[in-house]
């Protein structure tokens, strides 16, 4: 048994020699990379960011040979078991090959990552794909001519033949091992601990979300942020995502019925026969009635799973709204709204392009429309009227390719949370000012003060937080306002209560951070010239509590509130029990901020009364006044108004995305 153990660690040895070679291989890469791409005027400033870069670029280089690594752990496990002398050997000459084999399509995507980074100043993406759906003669033409296209194949040629060399020659290595078999004294727990050691690579981290899943932002750098990622885990990303979009390809106007009549949706969603048939864009294209000449800066904040319901609990004792009570009671609060999506993705989207969510739609920037410029969306009708545009996203805008997408549609300034944490102060530790999803709320309320104060133009401010969120943290020198929890919540709690009281002191802090906010705000000069909205992406509360009432609406239910200057705030007349959804925020804004200005929009105005007002949800909720319908099917055919006015305007935002013109504002 003993021979059985010296070849288990024989193998390991050399499975270990050969990956350590391999990865300073990919290490010497991803420098290359880094160089020839460099979109830095020194790395002097940048020299830490630089090396933490390399450091996370390893860790992920380490994830791919975890994975290659999973066919050798469990043959390795499996033969000593059997103690067959030649099969043993037969599976020695096999790895020799099965190393090869992996590490050359492991090649294969690292240059195959470097030559799209050329065209498109990414790693490989959904886009990749679209590569091979085109003319393949015209795309080798454009190989040939764009590179030296026999130089390359030659030095490949040779680095395969001296990879095979090197591998082969490592397995050949007969070197004893008989002083390390004490590792394996008892074989079912060294297998055990192996097996568990190579999970761990494969994840790359001990942190909630594995290292490929979620890569953390190191610098406030992009480009030296892009460089942690490499081809391989690249492309299980994008594959991953085009499997998930290809499954999910939903075509809305067949899907609600009106293949066929697509002008009968127009006259629903626009609730008259008397439509433009020529050009069915100018049904939905209006023009701002702003009823003063006063210029204004715009800031939208995107709360985290700020539902409503929990906010009936509200009392001294179960103070979980903070700061922000008082300016829910002096502003302008809509509490008849429902949120687009059920995760974040899907509403904040639905902000970011001024349209509903398309049930079981797909993230834009996860799409065929990654890299495509809507440009009847919010960012560039407030570009063209002289605004600074920025968005600001608590967390690493890596997450979901959020940080691109949103250049694409228009933002001057993207920031992520290594941004906000370069522009404040700092004065205690690093990692005080941050959670695993972002940096914390206050920080991001302040960065937005500072971008205010520092700022010589008009800014539109878009930006998302990321506290009340899994798994819940808050500072620890926050001191939680919420000091006891009545017996009605506890009975309106399902689950863990223990949990539950977690996730309120989370929401509790979040709420009184945005309070701090708006204190601090309205003591500045920017009170008179200054409108904040404040929303939520969802009301995730809704999977741990029971609702008495109406709980088709209230699980949905969300806030927006407006923060008006007292000047315009006084010339206008505001219904705020009417319904919507986070489509209705810009067209708000736009009648509110821009001059005789044409925009395009399936949402309206909240503060006008000549438009209906409904509210929309992707679980295929839609509400108006105090009515509330859910269907079970988009397909599913109905004589409620209600109902198809959801479906003709899911129809209507099927046919914009289709037909809009992304090289101006010229719409078929």
């Amino acid at each position: 048994m003993s021979y059985n153990k010296i070849w288990v660690l024989h193998i390991l040895k050399k499975l270990f020699f050969v990956h350590i070679i391999f990865l300073f291989f990919m290490t010497i890469f991803r420098v290359v990379f880094f160089s020839y791409y460099s979109e830095l005027d020194s790395f002097t400033n940048f020299s830490f960011d630089i090396s933490k870069m390399l450091f996370l670029g390893f860790r992920i280089d380490l994830t791919v040979i975890g994975y290659i690594q999973i066919i050798p752990t469990l043959g390795i496990v499996i033969l000593y078991y059997l103690n067959n002398d030649k099969l043993f050997s037969i599976f020695q000459n096999f790895l020799v090959y099965y190393i090869f084999a992996l590490y050359f399509i492991v090649t294969i995507l690292l240059f195959a990552d470097f030559g799209f980074y050329s065209y498109f100043k990414d790693h490989l993406n959904i886009l990749f794909f679209g590569l091979f759906e085109d003319d393949t003669v015209a795309l080798l033409k454009t190989f040939w001519e764009n590179y030296s296209v026999v130089p390359i194949l030659t030095t490949f040629t040779f680095y395969l033949i001296f990879l095979f060399f090197i591998i082969k020659k490592i397995f050949k290595n007969n070197s004893e091992n008989s002083k390390l078999i004490f590792l394996i004294k008892i074989p079912f727990i060294f297998f055990i601990f192996l097996i568990l050691f190579n999970f761990f690579i494969i994840r790359g981290t001990f942190g909630m979300y594995p290292l490929g899943k979620m890569i953390p932002n190191v610098s406030a750098n992009e480009y030296i942020n892009k460089m942690s990622q490499n081809g391989v885990r690249a492309f299980i990303t994008a594959y991953d995502v085009r499997s998930k979009f290809k499954k999910s390809k939903i075509d809305y106007i067949k899907e609600t019925g009106f293949e066929n009549s697509i002008e009968k949706a127009f006259e629903i969603h626009k609730q008259t026969s008397n439509i433009d048939r020529e050009n069915l864009l100018n049904n939905i294209t209006y023009k701002t009635k702003k009823i003063d000449d006063k210029d204004y800066n715009v800031v939208v904040i995107m709360v985290e799973s700020f539902g409503m319901p929990i906010l009936k609990y509200q009392s001294e004792e179960f103070d979980i709204m903070g700061n922000l009570k008082k300016h829910f009671e002096e502003d302008i609060l809509f509490k008849n709204i429902i949120s687009e999506g059920d995760g974040t993705i899907a509403s904040l989207e639905a902000l970011l392009l001024n349209i509903p969510y398309r049930p079981n739609s797909f993230a834009f920037s996860q799409s065929d429309y990654a890299q495509t410029s809507f440009t009847f969306t919010p960012a560039f009708l407030y570009n063209n009227e002289g605004y600074n545009t920025s968005f600001i996203y608590g967390g690493d805008s890596t997450w979901r390719d959020l940080g691109k997408f949103v250049k694409y549609q228009g933002y001057q300034v993207v920031e992520g949370k290594q941004d906000i944490f370069s522009s404040i102060k700092v004065t205690k530790e690093e990692s005080e000012y941050f959670h695993p999803w972002g940096i914390y709320d206050e920080y991001l309320y302040e960065h937005i003060l500072n971008k205010l104060e520092t700022s010589n133009k008009k800014e539109m401010i878009l930006a998302l937080s990321t506290n009340n969120h899994p798994p819940y943290n808050i500072p620890n020198e926050y001191k939680s306002k919420i000091l006891n929890y009545s017996e009605d919540l506890k009975n309106h709690i399902i689950g863990d209560f223990d949990l539950a009281k977690q996730r309120f002191k989370s929401y509790g802090y979040a709420l009184d951070s945005v309070g701090t906010f708006l204190d601090k705000f309205k003591k500045s000069k920017f009170k008179d010239n200054t409108i904040v909205v404040i929303t939520a992406d969802n009301n995730t509360i809704e999977g741990i509590m029971k609702y008495d009432d109406n709980p088709i609406f209230t699980s949905k239910n969300i806030p927006i509130y407006f923060y008006l200057p007292k000047e315009l705030k006084d010339r206008l007349e505001i219904d705020t029990s009417v319904a919507g959804s986070q489509k209705d925020i810009f067209p708000t804004l736009y009648n509110l901020t821009l001059k005789d200005t044409k925009y395009l929009s399936i949402g309206n105005n909240l503060f006008d009364k000549i438009y209906p007002h409904f509210g929309f949800n992707g679980s295929m909720i839609v509400n108006h006044g105090n009515e509330v319908r859910k269907l079970n099917s988009l397909k599913e055919k109905s004589e409620d108004e209600l109902v198809n006015y959801y479906k003709a305007s899911l129809a209507v935002t099927e046919y914009l995305i289709k037909n809009y013109d992304n090289k101006g504002n010229k719409w078929k």
